[in-house]
C-alpha cells in the first residue's frame, strides 16, 4: 500500500496540553546528567523536586532505589568468574574471550537502559572513556570486568583515590604492558600513557626522561601472565633510583616502590595541568565542543580547590551559566543513541535464557558498528560532534530508530514492545495534536510547525484528521511517525 504524502506546506501546531514536559534545564539535565529524557526519569525526577533536587540525589547513588538497575546483575553470570577461570574456559574451546566483552557490554547497556542511578551510569561510561581499555584486547580482556567494577565504584569520589585504582588494576598493567617491566627494563608504554592521557597532558612539559621515570615508579606491579594470571607486586622486578617528573622527586632506593609509586599517582592527579585535562575533558562531554577559557577554568580551579572531589567539580559544572545555555550542542554517539531511543519507546527487555538473537544478547550489535568497550586505542571514544555526525552514521541511526519504533529487534518473547495503540493518549484526538502528545512524551517538548510538516509528509495525514484506535496510523503506519520525530534534531542530540 503507497502512503500520498501530504503537501510541504507548513501547517500551525495545535498543542495537547494533557501530556506534561519538563521545563527547558529539566530536560537539558536529564539529557546530559543520564542517559537522555524519558518519562520514567521525567517522573523520577518530580517525585525528588525539580532538576536540582534530582541532581543532588544523583550525585549519591547509593540514596536512589534502583530494583530494575539491580534486576540484570545475574543476567551474565560468567562476567563475575575470576581472570583465571575464563583463560581456562577459552582454554576448553567453553567461551571464547570476545564473547566475555560482549557479555559485558550487553550487560553495560542494559544498565545504561534501565538504571535509576543514571548519573552513576554516565560517570562510569565517563572514566571508562577516559581510561579506555578494550574489551576485547589480547590479555586485558579477563579483568575487564573487575576493571569497570572498579570504575563504578570510584565514579564520584575523589579522582586521585580513582587514579591510583585503575592505574594498578591488573587489566590496565596487562594493556598497558606493565606486567613486562623489570628492574633491567622498565616497559614505557603505561609511564608514557598516564601522563599523556590520564593526568597532565603533553602541554605540560614532561620530557622524554621523564616518561622513563615513570615507568621506573611503576615497575614492581606485574601479573602472572599464562599462568594463574594472579597480579601481585614483585619487589625484585621494581627498578630503584632517584627519580623525576616534573616537580615530583624521589630517592626511589627500596626494593618495594608502592610507597613511592602511591605518592607519586596522588602528585599526579592534584597538578594543576592533570586539572584541566579532567575540566577539558568534563566541558567537552557535558558543555559543548567549544567551551569558554572561563568554564575550563572554574572547573579546574574547583577540581584542585575540593582536593579532586568529582561531585564538587560536576555541582560547578551544572551551575555555570554555559551548561543551561548548551543545549542541543552535543551530537548522541551510536551507543547513546541506541539507549535514549529505547528509553523513550519503553522497549523492555527479558533476561535471556540462550544465545543467539534475544534481544537483550543483541544490544551490542544495535549500537550501529560502535561497540561498547572497544574503541581500538588508548584515547576513548572521541567527544566532539563531528566524529558522529556523517551522512552513513545518521542514515544508521534513522534505520535503528525505524527497527526499534517497528518492534522487529529481538526474538518474540525476549522483549517487550509497547502495542501501538497505548500511544494514543484518548480514544479520538485530532492528527496535528497527536504529534505534539508524541512529541511531548518522545522528546520531552511540545511540537513544531517543522516537526507537523515532516509527520504529515511521513504519513499523508491532514491536521485535523481524526485518529482513533482503528485508524491505519495506529497500525502499520505508527513506525513512519514514530520515526519521523525520532529522526529529527532533537533526539540525535543532547
Amino acid at each position: 500500500m503507497s502512503v500520498v504524502l501530504a503537501p510541504a506546506t507548513a501547517a500551525s501546531v495545535r498543542p495537547y496540553s494533557a501530556t506534561p514536559m519538563p521545563s527547558a534545564f529539566a530536560r537539558q539535565m536529564m539529557n546530559r546528567m543520564s542517559f537522555g529524557f524519558c518519562s520514567r526519569t521525567f517522573h523520577q525526577m518530580q517525585d525528588d523536586g525539580g532538576p536540582n533536587a534530582w541532581f543532588a540525589r544523583q550525585l549519591n547513588p547509593g540514596s536512589v532505589s534502583d530494583p530494575r538497575g539491580h534486576e540484570v546483575n545475574d543476567w551474565w553470570p560468567d562476567r563475575m568468574l575470576t581472570a583465571n577461570q575464563k583463560w581456562k574456559h577459552v582454554f576448553a574451546d567453553k567461551k571464547s574471550a570476545w564473547e566475555y566483552a560482549v557479555d559485558l557490554a550487553n550487560w553495560s547497556l542494559m544498565r545504561r537502559t534501565r538504571s535509576s542511578r543514571q548519573l552513576l551510569e554516565v560517570m562510569t561510561d565517563f572514566w571508562s572513556n577516559h581510561f579506555h581499555i578494550p574489551a576485547t584486547h589480547d590479555l586485558a580482556w579477563c579483568y575487564r570486568n573487575q576493571y569497570d567494577a572498579t570504575l563504578r565504584h570510584g565514579a564520584l569520589g575523589k579522582f586521585d583515590d580513582l587514579l591510583v585504582a585503575v592505574s594498578l588494576h591488573p587489566s590496565m598493567r596487562l594493556y598497558l604492558n606493565n606486567f613486562e617491566s623489570t628492574a633491567a627494563a622498565p616497559n614505557e608504554n603505561q609511564g608514557r600513557e598516564l601522563l599523556e592521557l590520564h593526568t597532565v597532558g603533553r602541554a605540560s612539559g614532561y620530557t622524554e626522561d621523564m616518561v622513563k621515570d615513570s615507568a621506573k615508579i611503576l615497575s614492581g606491579y606485574t601479573v602472572a601472565v599464562w599462568k594463574d594470571w594472579d597480579a601481585y607486586y614483585d619487589p625484585e622486578r621494581h627498578a630503584r633510583g632517584r627519580v623525576k617528573v616534573l616537580g615530583f622527586e624521589h630517592l626511589n632506593r627500596k626494593a618495594d616502590g608502592r610507597a613511592v609509586t602511591e605518592a607519586y599517582l596522588r602528585y599526579l592527579a592534584h597538578h594543576p595541568a592533570t586539572a584541566r585535562t579532567i575540566a577539558t575533558k568534563l566541558a567537552l562531554r557535558f558543555v559543548s565542543d567549544t567551551p569558554s577559557a572561563g568554564l575550563i577554568n572554574t572547573l579546574a580551579k574547583r577540581f584542585r580547590s575540593s582536593g579532586t572531589d568529582i561531585k564538587a567539580t560536576l555541582r560547578t559544572l551544572v551551575a555555570h551559566p554555559e551548561f543551561a545555555a548548551s543545549r542541543g550542542s552535543k551530537v548522541r554517539n551510536p551507543i547513546e543513541d541506541f539507549i535514549a531511543t529505547v528509553r523513550v519507546l519503553g522497549v523492555e527487555a527479558h533476561k535471556p535464557t540462550a544465545s543467539g538473537s534475544q534481544f537483550a544478547r543483541a544490544q551490542i550489535w544495535m549500537c550501529q558498528g560502535q561497540y561498547p568497550f572497544q574503541w581500538p586505542r588508548p584515547d576513548g571514544m572521541p567527544q566532539r560532534n563531528e566524529a558522529w555526525s556523517s551522512a552513513s552514521r545518521v542514515l544508521n541511526s534513522f534505520d535503528t530508530h525505524y527497527s526499534l519504533s517497528g518492534g522487529w529487534m529481538g526474538e518474540q518473547g525476549s522483549v517487550t514492545y509497547r502495542t501501538r495503540a497505548s500511544w494514543l493518549p484518548k480514544p479520538r484526538i485530532r492528527f496535528d495534536q497527536f504529534v505534539d502528545h508524541l512529541s511531548r512524551v518522545l522528546l520531552g517538548r511540545g511540537s513544531t510547525d517543522r516537526l507537523l510538516t515532516a509527520a504529515r509528509q511521513a504519513t499523508g495525514c491532514r491536521p485535523g484528521e481524526i485518529v482513533d484506535a482503528d485508524h491505519q496510523l495506529v497500525g502499520w503506519m505508527m513506525p513512519r511517525l514514530l520515526t519521523a520525530i525520532l529522526d529529527t534534531p532533537e533526539h540525535m542530540t543532547r
